[in-house]
């Protein structure tokens, strides 16, 4: 984003010119024996045949600006992808079966306060490792629990507060010596935070990576995922994701890291999701809704607002402001076509650009090994989660065959 408008006139990219000055660079991908190949193309069309995939990156002139001076762009990038499987209501029908399925042994003594290790969380994963003996394995090889549910009883029926409180084990790392080198450094270092809120500031879902700790908190009853408070007290009534057509939510997020005993980052993140659904689309639309505010020392807070101030102000509220989509539809032929993207207004800055030089320039000594470190590590956990699959695959078809003959019999 920083570099958009000086990518505009770079003449070695081969950009696709627009007559309204638009410059574009358009992508095919199609399955190629157990690789994926992406292939450069002259135009941006739709995929026509499943697990194709068109993908499209365009930056075009904004405001005052001319090809030959340009100091600002509208930069979209966007793609989209023809499956046959399933859409986005699917995967949020997913998501609330999987929520049933987040509790303990829902028996007293109840929990009187959030974040005791108990049995309650003892329960849950004795099931975790019953069900999923495989990915259960490498959780307790790599992270170490301080606190995973709670379990309280209310009026309405039992509450779980998904509560969870984890670290990696460093030394588990070792194995990967850049990964681990990269995370012992970092971790002491960065604090950062995201939470969904509901139209009356109650929460959905809050998350955080503090100092080490990696916090997760739901909560649910009845099996339906409940608002809560800042105090992690029941504050609405619960909902049934599966079965809301239309809503609205809140995210906000922000992010800092400590140097020299000073903090650095960025706070006010916000976006506003419009969700909407039918029989045949599901989609998200999402906006940034307030102008993120720098993090930094006094004196040093002022120099940063005169280098990025105003980039995060354009990108806030210039043109409408960052948006983002993401949906899917089926067509006529039972396909699903899966489409997204994300546009924004980015104002050239010298500064930042020199600066993001400056962190590439000492980055790009060892990035790649550590990207190779890390996806190996995600193929770890990945790979357990398949055999766990595999192995439970039978008995999942053999429920998805009774939930289908019972449809037909009360047809």
């Amino acid at each position: 984003m920083i570099r958009a408008a000086a990518l505009y006139s770079k003449a070695e990219i081969p950009w696709h010119d627009e007559p309204d000055g638009t410059h574009q660079i358009c992508v095919a991908g199609r399955p190629d024996d157990s690789d994926y190949l992406y292939t450069l193309v002259p135009q941006c069309r739709s995929p026509e045949e499943p697990g194709r995939f068109a993908g499209m990156f365009s930056l075009k002139p904004y405001g005052d600006s001319t090809p030959d001076s340009v100091s600002s762009v509208t930069g979209t990038l966007a793609g989209e992808l023809l499956i046959d499987t399933y859409d986005l209501g699917a995967l949020v029908d997913t998501m609330a079966d999987v929520l049933r399925e987040f509790h303990g042994d829902l028996k007293p003594p109840w929990d009187s306060v959030p974040g005791n290790f108990n049995h309650h969380d003892r329960a849950a994963l004795d099931r975790f490792h019953r069900n999923m003996p495989h990915l259960a394995a490498k959780f307790d090889h790599y992270f170490k629990f301080s606190n995973l549910l709670d379990e309280f009883n209310s009026p309405a029926g039992p509450i779980v507060l998904f509560n969870v409180d984890m670290e990696v084990r460093l030394d588990a790392l070792k194995k990967y010596p850049l990964l681990y080198d990269f995370y012992r450094k970092v971790v002491p270092a960065v604090v950062a935070k995201s939470d969904i809120l509901d139209p009356h500031g109650n929460y959905w879902m809050r998350e955080a990576f503090d100092h080490g700790h990696i916090h997760f908190t739901i909560m649910i009853r009845n099996g339906l995922l409940t608002p809560f408070n800042a105090a992690m007290q029941p504050a609405g009534d619960s909902v049934a994701i599966g079965e809301i057509t239309r809503g609205s939510y809140r995210t906000l997020a922000s992010g800092q890291i400590t140097s020299l005993a000073m903090n650095f980052g960025l706070a006010n993140i916000g976006f506003t999701t419009d969700y909407r659904r039918d029989a045949d689309t599901c989609t998200f639309v999402n906006r940034m809704n307030a102008i993120p505010q720098l993090v930094a020392p006094p004196g040093v807070h002022q120099v940063m607002d005169l280098v990025a101030g105003d980039f995060l102000r354009v990108l806030a509220t210039g043109d409408g402001g960052l948006s983002s989509k993401l949906s899917s539809r089926m067509l006529p032929n039972g396909t699903y076509d899966f489409s997204g993207g994300f546009t924004a207004q980015l104002d050239y800055s010298p500064t930042l650009e020199l600066l993001a030089r400056i962190g590439d320039a000492i980055a790009k000594e060892h990035n790649d090994k550590v990207r190779a470190e890390e996806r190996a590590f995600g193929e770890e956990l990945f790979d357990a989660f398949v055999a766990d699959y595999n192995e439970a695959r039978p008995a999942i078809v053999a429920l998805d065959s009774d939930k289908n003959n019972r449809r037909e019999k009360s047809k």
